[in-house]
């Protein structure tokens, strides 16, 4: 994975582009952002009711799985049609 990648995925899973490197995404259950680093990344999962969640991944470490639309590796996986 890279910045490119994962900005890609954001995009095609309904996040809107926040400024450069941040992207953002609200729906029922609340928001998430995902902000790309040089060499990582950090998703910001704020879930009404509950305290945000922050997870950061290098992308070395993160895939995006075949057919679903999940990036893997993370503790939150997140898909819009959940």
């Amino acid at each position: 994975m890279n910045a490119d990648m994962i900005a890609a995925w954001a995009a095609e899973n309904g996040f809107y582009t926040v400024d450069s490197g941040k992207y953002r995404r609200h729906d029922n259950a609340g928001v998430i952002t995902i902000e790309i680093k040089r060499m990582s990344f950090l998703l910001i999962d704020e879930r009404q009711g509950s305290r945000p969640r922050l997870v950061s991944r290098l992308f070395k470490d993160t895939t995006i799985a075949s057919g679903s639309g999940r990036l893997q590796g993370l503790l939150v996986d997140h898909n819009p049609n959940d």
